[in-house]
C-alpha cells in the first residue's frame, strides 16, 4: 500500500490526475502501466493527456526502476 501511495502522489504532482484499473486507453492519452506480481492483468496507475507524456516518462524512469528492483514490477508508458 505504501508503494501505491508513493505512485499516486508522484503521479498527481506530475500530471494533476490519474486513474487505475485495466480499462481501455482513451484516444490522445498516455498511460503508465505496470505488470504487478500476483495480478492477472497489467495495472494502469495513471491515465493522462498526451501532453503529460514527459512527466509520465520521468516517473517511469525513476519510480519504475525502483519498483522493478524492489518488487519485480515491469512498468511502461503506452
Amino acid at each position: 500500500m505504501k508503494r501505491f501511495l508513493v505512485v499516486a502522489a508522484s503521479a498527481a504532482m506530475l500530471v494533476g490526475a490519474g486513474a487505475s484499473g485495466a480499462e481501455a486507453k482513451p484516444p490522445d492519452t498516455v498511460q503508465w502501466v505496470c505488470d504487478v506480481p500476483g495480478e492477472p492483468e497489467p495495472v494502469v496507475f495513471v491515465t493522462a493527456a498526451e501532453a503529460a507524456r514527459h512527466g509520465i516518462d520521468t516517473a517511469n524512469n525513476q519510480a519504475g526502476q525502483v519498483f522493478h528492483d524492489q518488487v519485480g514490477e515491469v512498468c511502461r508508458v503506452v
